[in-house]
């Protein structure tokens, strides 16, 4: 039986999962030791600094309605976000990085305007606040992703993956996905 060949998001270029299929998720770490060029101007935000800028509250709840499948999701993780990372030209916003943190740091979500990706705003986002992270101490930042956005996080960003979730079909989703563990080679 022949495979059915790959699909991709035409706006990333990025494969997809098949229908029916979920896609693993990769659990990442990154120990920020130093600069890293950022290619695109970002802000680099406390949320007090955010909400106090009305232009910006309104273009960031605009964004968020429809950046996001669901408000639930966004609504679910604000109480923990502490900066964000914006990328925009006036009251328009073209990505956003939010930053939940206690002592460590998580990304939350990296979201782009679908007709401002392949701009390297992603990356942008993600190294400005690496760069923030490093100036502010924080001894590491993980986030969690689609297995297909590797190449953005490990390859551009620096991130090191240390988990895996397993990948199941939709048809197997009552059960919890169990994670493991990666192995460094030495």
């Amino acid at each position: 039986m022949a495979s059915e060949p790959k699909r991709s998001d035409p706006s990333t270029g990025l494969p997809t999962a098949s229908a029916g299929e979920c896609e693993a998720e990769l659990f990442y770490i990154h120990v920020p030791c130093g600069y890293q060029p950022v290619r695109r101007p970002v802000e680099f935000l406390t949320v007090q600094e955010a909400v106090a800028d009305e232009s910006l509250c309104s273009a960031l709840w605009h964004f968020i309605s429809t950046a996001f499948r669901t408000r639930s999701k966004f609504l679910a993780i604000w109480p923990n976000v502490r900066y964000l990372a914006v990328d925009r030209q006036g009251t328009e916003i073209y990505g956003l990085l939010l930053v939940s943190a206690s002592l460590n740091w998580q990304i939350d979500y990296v979201t782009v305007r679908d007709d401002m990706r392949r701009r390297g705003i992603a990356a942008a986002l993600i190294r400005e606040t690496l760069n923030q992270a490093w100036l502010r101490h924080v001894p590491y930042v993980m986030l969690t992703s689609k297995e297909s956005l590797r190449p953005l996080y490990e390859g551009m960003c620096g991130f090191s993956v240390v988990g895996k979730s397993d990948t199941r079909s939709a048809a197997d989703s009552r059960t919890l996905p169990r994670q493991e563990a990666l192995v460094a080679k030495t």
